[in-house]
């Protein structure tokens, strides 16, 4: 599985600023409140932060606030922006632009004083937030030995942020947007095409389909929380896998194609067998399955030797590609494409009885 350390992350996403402005007085405590609760949502629990500084920002109605969170390089400052009585905050890096520039070039503007230009970059898409009168618009981001990832600038009266909007309830309003962009890159119809749900029942309410990898220790850990779904919500939950062996894993692309050659009910039984196994082609695949108790049947066999598994597995990194998936377990859910398993949502969605 790959992942981004969240020092690794903080310093592609630092650009932790909201607009902030000069009030003539605020409530610290809710200020101090507000911060502390984004920093909560953005920070694993066990990493130590401490507040440095509160005050007024340059932007009118924006309060300021530096924390700074323990790391092994030390202490890395985390500087907010929060909006008086509206309970958002931006996190990121804030830059002071001519008012009288375009929206469109205000948020280049900010992204040419925040990235290095060899940062190849191209605008995905645009539009108006829940905050009046601020514009989002969303980048591509060309990151040396990380590709294309996607990253945010706002605009608004004489400045422009590069970095993370958070709403009430400390939602991250832009990884929704990230979410649903990636989300509409592709429909559900041509992601499933071909398939049939691994989990649950064909044609239930609520659905998903999850990039996964053979050798992912992160999709092991999703697989049973869907297992104690499935137990309760069998006729209302459907859950399609994608293979996507990374490259990282060496031992998961054999593993992938056997899987992905195999039929639905078998897929679950055989993702369990194959755990910590290290196969070098598909012979020693077959060969753990059978010392597993777990019948390949010729059918599969044939798939494989045909080339069908990997056209299979190319056919879904295609997919991945226009989705910008490079982590799993990814999964596509309600139009939106979420890093790890959206448990929260689809449990709300087969509490309330809606669909996808």
């Amino acid at each position: 599985m790959r992942k981004r350390g969240w020092i690794g992350w903080l310093a592609l996403a630092i650009g932790l600023t909201v607009l902030a402005g000069p009030a003539a007085a605020y409530d610290e405590l809710a200020v101090e409140e507000k911060a502390l609760r984004v920093v909560d949502a953005l920070l694993p629990p066990d990493i130590e932060t401490r507040k440095k500084s509160m005050g007024e920002a340059p932007v009118e109605g924006w309060v300021k606030a530096v924390f700074e969170a323990q790391s092994q390089r030390g202490w890395i400052p985390i500087e907010l922006y929060i909006r008086e009585g509206a309970d958002y905050a931006f996190m990121g890096q804030m830059y002071q632009l001519d008012p009288s520039m375009d929206a469109r070039d205000k948020a280049r503007k900010a992204m040419e004083n925040r990235l290095p230009p060899r940062f190849d970059r191209k605008l995905l898409q645009s539009g108006d937030t829940p905050l009046e009168g601020v514009k989002e618009f969303l980048f591509e981001v060309q990151v040396p030995q990380r590709g294309a990832q996607p990253v945010a600038a706002y605009v608004g009266d004489g400045f422009g942020v590069v970095g993370q909007l958070f709403g009430p309830d400390n939602q991250n309003l832009t990884e929704v947007a990230k979410q649903k962009w990636a989300g509409g890159q592709v429909s559900w119809k041509e992601l499933v095409k071909g398939l049939k749900p691994v989990y649950g029942s064909e044609g239930a309410p609520v659905r998903f389909a999850m990039f996964t990898d053979p050798d992912c220790p992160a999709c092991q850990q999703a697989k049973r929380r869907i297992d104690t779904l499935i137990e309760k919500h069998r006729e209302d939950l459907s859950g399609y896998l994608l293979w996507f062996p990374l490259e990282m894993h060496k031992h998961a692309r054999p593993k992938a194609e056997v899987l992905a050659c195999s039929t639905p009910e078998r897929q679950s039984r055989m993702f369990d067998a194959l755990k910590g196994s290290e196969p070098g082609d598909v012979e020693d695949v077959y060969a753990t399955l059978q010392e597993e108790g777990v019948e390949v049947p010729e059918r599969v066999r044939e798939c494989v030797s045909s080339g069908k598994g990997e056209e299979w597995l190319k056919r879904v990194r295609e997919f991945a590609n226009k989705m910008q998936v490079t982590s799993v377990p990814s999964v596509y859910y309600d139009g939106r494409l979420f890093k790890g398993f959206p448990e929260q949502e689809i449990r709300e969605a087969l509490r309330s009885g809606s669909g996808s």
